[in-house]
């Protein structure tokens, strides 16, 4: 027979006493446990080393033909802008809309002479790093003139798919970073100059005008095999487009 005492205490007929059951030591107990696990799991997850973020996967390019190029293209152009004689947006064409008619009227510089006439505009190049070099530009000496400074080769050709040095002038030198962009971070610009020539007479037509342009390293360009002759694939980027001046605005 067991009697209650004091203190959460039981006693038997025989004299012998017993601790009663007390739900409150049982909660006291398990939040004591809770706390320190979670106090032990908080010091493991701040002691633990930060994995490394792995380095981006090399962007695909694709020669003229479909194949793999042998070496990651190191840029994307994203659009020519042409810019008239206040510096104003005029045209522009981009990987998917490649025609454009250029104002006559906006023209940066007009010449005339007894074979037609040459109407001048200011183009800028924007494009973007998408791959770092396979192989590191090295630094050149500062040529003459000093336009043409820098590493990497800006060049236009009035041929939409060069295969020979002459069919490509070289119209810009300049560097670039060899790092990744990173995201969010402004397109490069680079600027130079295009001439559009006119025949002369009632139906001028427009003579050998500029339809290609491209961004050439050239130590990989020279490490591509001989039997790899277009000049776009050996190109880290480039872009064809046709031109046209507006004559009636």
């Amino acid at each position: 027979m067991w009697s209650a005492q004091q203190n959460d205490t039981l006693i038997d007929s025989n004299g012998y006493g017993g601790n009663r059951f007390n739900p409150k030591h049982l909660y006291s107990v398990s939040m004591k446990t809770l706390i320190l696990f979670a106090a032990l799991l908080t010091s493991l997850t701040a002691t633990r080393p930060s994995l490394a973020s792995a380095p981006p996967a090399p962007v695909p390019c694709k020669m003229s033909n479909g194949q793999p190029r042998p070496f990651p293209c190191e840029f994307q152009i994203h659009t020519l802008y042409f810019l008239g004689k206040n510096q104003e947006i005029v045209g522009k064409v981009t990987p998917t809309a490649t025609s454009v008619k250029l104002p006559k009227s906006k023209a940066v510089k007009t010449i005339h002479s007894s074979s037609g006439d040459s109407y001048l505009y200011n183009v800028s190049v924007s494009f973007s790093r998408i791959n770092t070099p396979s192989f590191s530009p090295k630094p050149n000496p500062i040529p003459n003139p000093p336009l043409l400074t820098g590493f990497y080769e800006i060049g236009t050709s009035t041929v939409s798919s060069p295969i020979s040095p002459g069919e490509v002038v070289v119209v810009k030198k300049v560097d670039v970073s060899p790092k990744l962009p990173a995201p969010g971070t402004r397109p490069n610009r680079v600027s130079f100059t295009i001439q559009l020539n006119y025949s002369s007479g009632a139906n001028a037509v427009l003579v050998a005008p500029v339809q290609y342009v491209q961004i050439k390293n050239p130590i990989t360009f020279a490490k591509f095999p001989n039997t790899i002759n277009l000049y776009r694939d050996h190109s880290e980027a480039w872009l064809a487009f046709n031109l046209q001046v507006d004559q009636t605005k």
